[in-house]
């Protein structure tokens, strides 16, 4: 569909790279940046609110966590093996989002969000429709993946409160019929040191629900943020292949556009070595840990009634979505990376002068050296490594029935 340059400096102001990630990670209470408003009121309650979720998450991280322990190692538990099964799930997920919020406080951080924010506003100012064209369409690609994130986290959180008030309804009917006093489930099974969770089930039963919306938040912010990185990373690679395809070497300043397109370039390798730098460590985590998330989830689908399917189904099309999704993006890095060698190569470089032709030599060279985010020190991250992890997700699953049965 054509449009004009009017309709597209709309969307595009509209629909930034960060559109949607700056919005969930500001509700998220992790934006690294300051607000966009001059009103000290409201920058202090946002700080306030962001203070209060540094505290909450890592509290309910040990909560869940010192629950799960006591309910593995004591032999009098009346735990389920499905109830084991969710709360090591929670706890490896939100570890991941735990330590993705941490890195995102850092200084380096803050500098490549600016640099995004900056870079879009001067997108809007190009003359060149392609040049706007190009990044709006990576900004849609960046909506797109964030919102199919957000609204799959939500559904599945939104399942899992729903299926817990089922239960608790079943429980109530079961013990009004036989006259027994079967204590009812809540989302999550935390620890809750002297208190009794049944003397004050509504308090309790309303902080998880609450839990459960702040988790999802977290989750898909995290998960948000990375995304739109790596996609902005891809758009100023094709970006700069536009640049290099309506290169003119007739032209008379043709030295000077090419340094400057030399320069770029440089710019380009230098952001995605830091994004690399910056979360290599996280792509690490979220490839070990991972399959093994994908694993339990599926054990709890397999394992649990058909009427509590949905909340496990639903995040393990989110940890799908979002394991495919960073193999994808990561594996479009590295191949718009490479495809500038052959366009340089398929400009006439032949009747140029010899300076030229040795800039543009060396820029072949370079560019033939793939641009990539790697999986901490190890090999780069692609589809292949996305496959790798769905494929230790299914020996899991085998070692893990065969121990549950």
């Amino acid at each position: 569909m054509k449009m004009n340059r009017q309709t597209v400096i709309k969307e595009l102001k509209a629909k930034p790279i960060l559109n949607y990630t700056r919005y969930s990670l500001i509700m998220a209470g992790i934006w690294p940046l300051r607000l966009a408003t001059q009103n000290r009121l409201l920058q202090r309650m946002y700080s306030i609110y962001s203070g209060l979720i540094k505290v909450y998450f890592p509290s309910f991280l040990l909560s869940l966590s010192v629950q799960f322990i006591l309910s593995t190692i004591d032999e009098n538990t009346d735990e389920n093996p499905e109830n084991i099964f969710s709360q090591l799930n929670y706890i490896i997920g939100l570890l991941i989002v735990g330590v993705a919020a941490v890195i995102y406080q850092d200084k380096n951080v803050k500098e490549i969000l600016n640099y995004i924010t900056q870079d879009d506003k001067e997108v809007v100012c190009s003359k060149d429709k392609d040049i706007v064209l190009c990044h709006l369409k990576q900004a849609r690609v960046s909506s797109r993946s964030c919102l199919l994130i957000m609204i799959l986290t939500f559904w599945s959180g939104v399942s899992m409160c729903l299926e817990n008030f089922y239960r608790r309804l079943e429980i109530d009917h079961y013990n009004k019929h036989y006259n027994e006093s079967v204590e009812k489930p809540f989302p999550y099974v935390l620890y809750y040191y002297n208190l009794d969770p049944e003397k004050h089930a509504t308090s309790v039963l309303v902080a998880n629900n609450i839990f459960v919306v702040l988790n999802c938040l977290l989750f898909a912010s995290t998960k948000m943020l990375f995304f739109s990185c790596i996609i902005y990373s891809t758009s100023i690679l094709k970006r700069l292949q536009i640049k290099f395809v309506k290169l003119d070497l007739c032209g008379k300043s043709v030295s000077q556009v090419l340094r400057d397109l030399v320069q770029q370039h440089q710019n380009v390798i230098e952001f995605v070595a830091k994004l690399n730098k910056w979360i290599k460590y996280l792509v690490l985590l979220e490839f070990l840990l991972n399959s093994l998330n994908i694993a339990t989830v599926s054990i709890q689908f397999i394992t649990f009634e058909k009427n509590m399917l949905a909340s496990p189904i639903l995040f393990f099309c989110v940890l799908f979505t979002q394991t495919f999704v960073l193999g994808w993006t990561a594996n479009e890095i590295k191949c718009q990376s490479l495809v500038l060698a052959d366009i340089l190569y398929c400009c006439p470089w032949y009747d140029q002068s010899e300076k030229i032709k040795s800039t543009l030599l060396i820029m072949i060279l370079r560019a033939q050296k793939p641009l990539v985010l790697t999986i901490g020190p190890l090999d780069a991250m692609t589809i292949q490594s996305a496959l790798a992890i769905l494929k230790a997700s299914y020996s899991y699953v085998g070692v893990m029935m065969n121990n549950y049965k």
